[in-house]
């Protein structure tokens, strides 16, 4: 009688058993980020929000500080009240090399450069976003999914967003798009002639994928069953 190969054997099994779950994604949202909905001090309403959990914001400033609690990682095996933290970091310069301040808007609570409400001339404005706590270890970062410009509300205003993922150049239209999508850690505004714009905001992704020890539950299970249909 022909041998099964125990490598297909075993595959098979792992089938039987059950695949490894599925990644979890989290969405979190910020959009005036010194807003009412965020804690802070300008008039603007925003939005504060993530998929799971709860979240904070210490509305500070060149970086803010975000706390993420009760996170539901069960299926992972990262447990029912994950935590974790991440900043976004805000850096600007002026005639492409001079370090610039950053600062709230002075009412409304969006991000600008130099002690005005705006980003504008020969003036940029970074945001970067890091993962620097998790309780989970299986956490991680995607990055940025999309930023809304503020003050985006001139006919031939323009200008171009840098990011992981590229370039996009952006402009006032009709409608008015002022969110963008974007990728990777980090995205830098930039402006054409008499354009002003403000950082209203962004949404980011971080994925918990399974720990190795839920790996190795799903392959233990997988060679008990083998050795069960051995022994039948």
């Amino acid at each position: 009688m022909k041998m099964k190969n125990p490598i297909i054997t075993l595959l098979l099994a792992v089938a039987s058993a059950g695949t490894l779950p599925a990644a979890v994604s989290i969405t979190v949202v910020n959009t005036v980020p010194n807003g009412t909905q965020s804690g802070g001090s300008g008039t603007g309403f925003g939005e504060l929000s993530t998929s799971s959990g709860t979240i904070s914001s210490n509305n500070g400033l060149p970086t803010t500080t975000y706390t993420v609690q009760g996170v539901d990682l069960t299926s992972v095996g990262g447990g029912s009240n994950a935590t974790f933290t991440f900043t976004v970091t805000y850096t600007s310069t002026t005639n492409g090399s001079t370090p610039s301040t950053v600062n709230f808007t002075n009412t409304f609570g969006n991000v600008a450069v130099g002690g005005d409400n705006f980003v504008s001339g020969t003036e940029t404005l970074t945001a970067t976003i890091a993962l620097t706590s998790s309780s989970f270890t299986g956490l991680s970062l995607t990055g940025f999914t999309n930023t809304r410009i503020g003050n985006l509300t001139t006919t031939g205003e323009s200008g171009t967003l840098t990011h992981g993922g590229g370039t996009t150049p952006f402009a006032n239209g009709s409608p008015n798009v002022i969110i963008y999508p974007i990728s990777g850690n980090f995205v830098t505004y930039a402006v054409d002639g008499a354009t002003t714009v403000n950082f209203e905001g962004f949404t980011a992704q971080f994925d918990a994928v399974p720990e190795p020890a839920s790996a190795s539950l799903v392959a233990l299970g997988a060679v008990a069953l083998l050795r069960r249909r051995r022994a039948a």
